[in-house]
């Protein structure tokens, strides 16, 4: 999944300390112990309709003004941190959990947020 969206990282010493903007890139690790009839522990369609519906919230946003960002940095980890929990909170009902979270900031820099050791 894709989205744009601008931020501002306070108390950054370079230029990121100016508002600036980003195409984000998420990659999606899922994982479960349990398979369906068919052999799958969740279809792609349905990971990426979930994914889609958190980032169609950030997309096309000045990220420093939205809730889950007021008291913390949008940093690439903090956003991934986002969608890391949001998504597990939409997928583990269904026994699927999101293993970690790719958030590609360029072409060169990603991080990866996970809370699975």
């Amino acid at each position: 999944m894709e989205f744009s969206s601008a931020h501002i990282l306070n108390g950054h010493k370079g230029q990121c300390k100016q508002m600036h903007g980003h195409n984000w890139k998420v990659e999606v690790e899922v994982c479960g112990n349990k398979l369906d009839n068919i052999g799958m522990v969740i279809d792609f369609k349905d990971i990426k309709k979930s994914t889609n519906n958190i980032v169609d919230e950030l997309d096309h946003e000045f990220l420093n003004d939205l809730e889950p960002f007021k008291d913390k940095n949008p940093t690439a980890e903090n956003i991934a941190k986002y969608i890391y929990g949001r998504l597990n909170d939409i997928l583990s009902p269904q026994d699927v959990h999101v293993k970690s979270i790719k958030l590609w900031e360029t072409d060169r820099s990603a991080v990866k947020y996970s809370e699975q050791e």
